[in-house]
Order: C-alpha cells, then structure tokens, then sequence
C-alpha cells in the first residue's frame, strides 16, 4: 500500500476535507480531480462539497484500489457513507408496485393521527412514497401534494425515524402549509416560519427560497441536531441544481437529513435536463439521474425518448393527473387580436431597431442575457407599448428595465405619446371582458394575468370601480410588512373574501404558485406569456383543482396580439407542455394546457427559445436608415 488519505467533515459550511499521509504526487493529483476538489496551497488537503464527495464516491474507490492507497474516516464522513449505502440500498429496491401499507396500524402509536380522509389516488401516492426512503410527488396542482407529504411525515414520526419537518418553499405557499397543518393532522403540528428571530422551535419549520441561503449555516447546524423530514415543495425552482444559488443551498442540506421529498406538478417544465437537479436532491449521490437516457438529454428530444425517462424513473415517482382529480373539464378560449395603427408602428420600429444587431455566436452566454431583454420589450410593445416609455413613474414598477431609446428619436417619440392617442388592443379587450364578468349575478370575480406590473398599474386605474386586489413582486409578503401596508397575504384575502372586490391583477412570478382560488373564482385572463410553460402551467391551476363542484364552468382566455412575437411564444409554449406529457404519460396536460390544438426563470430556456426570436427578428425586412 502506498499511503493513505483520511475524510473528515467540517460543518461550517459542510465539506468533506481528505488528507493524505505518503501519497504519490500523481495519485494524489487523480484524488483531487475525481472528487473536484479544491487543494490548499501546502498541497496537504482537498476539500470538496459533500454532495460531491457522495455523487464521485465510486470514482474514488476506483482511483483508490488503481494506487493502493487507504481510507479512513471521521464519524461524520462514515454517517455520510452510511446513510448513503442505505440509499443505494433503497434505490436498487424501489418497486413500481410496492406494497399495501397500514396506515391506521402506522399511525396507532405515533404521535399525529390522520383526520382528513384521503382520495383513492393520495392514498395510492401514500403507500407507494412509504415505500421508499425518498420520494417525489410530481402530481397536478391541486391534487393535495401538500396533505400527503403531511402524511407521510407522520408515518415516519411513528416509524421513529423522524422528528422535524423542513419545508423549503415560495412565500405564497406558506399559508397552505399553514392551514393543512390543522386540516390533516391531530393534534396539529406547530408550524413557524424562519425569519428575523432564526429557526422557531416548532414541529414544521418552513423557509422560503430567497431566504434560504442566507440561513444555510443556521439550518445545517440545526439539521444536524435532529432527524429531519426535508420537503422541497415548487421544486422546480431548483433546477438549476448546483449552477443556482437556491439548489445549491438546497444540496447543501440534503444529504443530512433523514428523509427527502421533493414535490412539483412540472418537473421538467423546459427540458428533461431538468429532471437531473430534481432527482439529484431527492437521491444526492447522481445514482437517479444517472437513469436518465441520454438521448432524452438531446437538444430535442423524440417522443420515444421521453417515454424512456417515465419507464426509468417511473419507481422513485407518484403522479396524479388531471382526469384522475375527476373535475370538470375547463373551457380555453384562445383570441387572436390585431393591432391598432399606432402599436403597429411601434413594434415595426423596434424590430428594425434589433434586427441584425446579434451576429454572435448563438451559443454565447452574453447573446442570451442580450435577447432576454430584447424578447421582453417585443413582448411589451405586442401587450401594450405603455410599458416602453422611459418616465420615472413608469418605470419604478417595473421588472424588466424601460427601454432605453435614444431621446429625440421617431420612435421615442411615438411611444412617450403612445397614451395620448390609443389605447392597446389587449388593454381594451381584457377591460371589457372583466367588466362584463363583473355584471354576473354569481362567479362575477376574475383573475387577470400579465408578465408585466406596468399593466397591472394601468389596470388597477381602468378597473377602479371594481377594487381591484394587485399582486405582483413590489407588494410585500406579510412577514415584511407592517400593519396597515398592503400586502400579497391580505390582497388575496380581500379577493377572496370582499364582495366588491372583483378583479385580481396578478404576476405569474408572484403568484403562480401555491394559492388556491377555485372557489371563488372561475374565470382567468392571461394578457401575455412567456417562454416560462413551467410558469403557465402552474398559473393555469390556481382555479381548476381538486374541490370544484360538479357544475363549475373554468374559464381561460388567452390574448395573443397577431403578427407579433406573440405567436412564437405559443408555438414553443406548446412544443415544451407536449414534452412535459410525454414524459410524465399525461395526455390531459396538453389538453388543458395547449388551447391552439422558471429566483425567476430565465426569459430564454433554452437554444430553441433564441431560435424563436431571431425567427421574429427576421419577420420583417430592415429599412434603410
């Protein structure tokens, strides 16, 4: 044997730190490129994340046993191992078909008993996540992922495996967590919310993502105290895995805790590329997502592809669909609008304006980020070219920049004085069609979506007389603000509850998530959409889920301005959500999604996304200056 190396792990922040006793320089060399580590400067240490040392672990005995050297390691690293070799374990088990649970027996002598019956369809997602370590519940919003995970942690606290229950989550889902806790359970956990104060001493401790890595040395010392249930609920906003600042974080935890599920109704609402971060915060060591077929991770994946991801994956996942929640079908109404003379001149300038200015590669990062803010401000000049103009007041709502158009110029001009002499073609239509809702007897509320605050503002003014309730990222949660300051929790509760409340204008990004409104609402307008069909697809849900009565008509009207980037939009739109249902055998999810037969997202997913809008570049030919 010549030499060995010792693994210890140091905690603030988690790393498995190997020293070497008598290596060989070039085995030493191979050690620390295997785990994709980092060596202090004497050449005597390698430090890697822990989520690397377990995902490069087979690497590492193979490099080991190729230069005889030894292993040893601290209790820590061996708990890590250990854990990890269950897992393996658990994963080579996994069954498609597991078996029956007895969840009254479970539960007889645990701590909670279950008080809400459960639906044929949660109680089969129940049995099938009990029978693994971990799980992921990728059923539709609105098929109660919430009420199951409540479930499954209980069984677990029977099984005298857990204690705490994390949740990581969007703010806008805390008041679910919140009210499940007491709808599920009994006696209701206790349930408290990381904040200015730390970690509460509750049973459920829920921590929203933007705060999430500002906590993580709190919370890895926490976890480490305590055997902890981790719930990554709207996991999909980690996909970025360890390139994103959230599933970093969120690696960082995972492989400390007792038991891991993740849950979200679009988990690969862009690509199967997504599937891999997912799967690799439910199973840290890779060994999941190296089931992933490589030609699912092609550019464009065939259909015959994304069916081998299901079969693949099809034992580490549950799924609910929209045909099984046995709700009414909604009714999608798509409505092509041209535009008025003056919006036509608009957009027109601003495509000539673009038009060839992106000879780069179209693999450079920086045309990306470039395009991103092209594609928005095509995108607001086809929703209403108000949101252009470069005043202070128009801008400070804003979460895309004003364009900045050289002063003096024709179209500066055109569109600073844009208000004085029209008004957009979509404005118009969802004013109209949200006054004529309103007149209604009953189900007289409507939801109005649009990407953009700026038509929110302008739409809280047109629609004045109907109070309208407005959520977007400038309005705080009510963990931010003070008493008497609006805030998203009490406009959703003043829609929900005020009778002359009758309209809420609300931002994707701020409340696509999370909140449900089906019963007090059952009419839906979407004034734009973006590349995002995770986003819209999440959207679509907050009024058609599981509770609606038999009779209820759903309703979604879908604006598209004609001519404009609008179209492409739809089109890839389309061409993601027919993915996502190949992938998840869910038919019924391009029925409801596709009306024409993603921190935040980013605005360009993916090469194709690019593709898309240098197609509507080149719609038009460039004039000459």
């Amino acid at each position: 044997m010549t030499g060995a190396i010792s693994a210890r792990l140091d905690e603030r922040p988690p790393r498995v730190v190997i020293s070497g006793t008598d290596v060989e320089r070039h085995a030493w060399t191979e050690i620390a490129i295997v785990v994709d580590g980092e060596m202090n400067l004497g050449r005597t240490e390698i430090s890697t994340s822990v989520e690397t040392f377990l995902r490069t672990r087979s690497r590492l005995i193979g490099a080991l046993r190729a230069h005889t050297v030894g292993f040893g390691a601290d209790a820590g690293v061996r708990e890590l191992l250990a854990r990890d070799g269950e897992d393996a374990a658990g994963l080579q088990g996994a069954s498609d078909n597991p078996p029956a649970v007895d969840l009254p027996g479970e539960l007889a002598h645990g701590r909670f008993a279950l008080v809400r019956e459960l639906r044929e369809f949660q109680l089969r997602d129940l049995t099938k996540l009990l029978s693994l370590r971990h799980g992921a519940n990728f059923s539709v919003p609105g098929a109660g992922k919430t009420t199951v995970a409540y479930a499954t942690y209980a069984v677990e606290q029977s099984r005298n495996r857990v204690d705490k229950l994390l949740v990581i989550a969007p703010l806008s889902a805390f008041g679910a967590w919140q009210e499940d806790a007491k709808a599920v359970l009994s006696p209701a956990p206790s349930v408290g919310r990381v904040g200015r104060d730390g970690i509460p001493s509750t049973d459920v401790v829920l921590v929203n993502y933007q705060r999430l890595p500002a906590m993580l040395n709190d919370l890895l010392s926490w976890v480490s105290t305590r055997r902890v249930h981790l719930v990554v609920d709207e996991a999909h906003r980690a996909k970025r895995g360890i390139g994103g600042e959230w599933g970093r974080a969120i690696l960082a935890v995972a492989p400390h805790v007792q038991r891991r599920d993740i849950l979200t109704g679009t988990p690969a609402p862009n690509h199967p590329r997504d599937l891999v971060s997912l799967l690799n915060i439910v199973w840290p060591s890779g060994r999941a997502s190296a089931a992933i077929p490589a030609a699912a991770l092609a550019r464009d994946p065939q259909p015959r592809a994304m069916r081998a991801v299901n079969d693949a994956i099809a034992p580490l996942f549950v799924r609910t669909t929209k045909t099984e929640l046995q709700i009414p079908d909604p009714v999608i109404r798509r409505v092509p609008l041209p535009m008025k003379p003056l919006q036509q001149e608009i957009y027109d300038a601003l495509l000539n304006r673009y038009a060839g200015m992106f000879d780069l590669s179209r693999h450079d990062a920086l045309m990306f980020a470039q395009m991103g803010e092209v594609t928005m401000y095509l995108l607001q000049a086809a929703s209403s070219p108000r949101l252009l103009r470069s005043s202070a007041d128009a801008a400070r709502a804003y979460r895309f920049p004003p364009l900045a158009i050289p002063a003096g110029s024709p179209l500066a001009q055109l569109v600073e004085s844009y208000a004085d002499h029209e008004i957009s073609a979509k404005v118009e239509a969802v004013c109209r069609l949200v006054r004529e809702n309103a007149e209604r007897p009953e189900s007289n509320k409507t939801l109005v979506w649009s990407n953009f605050p700026g038509n929110l503002l302008d739409l809280e003014q047109q629609l004045a007389a109907l109070e309208p309730a407005v959520v977007y990222g400038g309005v705080p949660s009510a963990d931010d603000a003070p008493a008497g300051v609006r805030t998203r929790e009490r406009e959703i509760e003043r829609f929900r509850h005020d009778p002359n409340c009758r309209v809420l204008l609300a931002n994707p990004a701020a409340l696509a998530e999370g909140v449900s409104l089906h019963l007090e609402c059952h009419d839906a307008i979407y004034i734009d959409r973006t590349f995002n069909a995770g986003q819209y697809l999440q959207s679509l849900d907050r009024i058609h889920r599981l509770g609606l009565p038999a009779d209820t008509v759903t309703t979604f009207t879908i604006f598209s301005t004609t001519g404009t980037i609008d179209e492409r939009v739809d089109r890839r739109v389309e061409e993601k959500v027919a993915r996502l249902s190949q992938l998840l055998a869910d038919d019924r999810l391009v029925e409801l999604a596709l009306p024409d037969d993603e921190e935040p997202a980013a605005v360009l997913d993916e090469q194709a996304d690019l593709e898309a809008v240098l197609a509507e570049l080149g719609r038009r030919p460039v004039e000459s200056p």
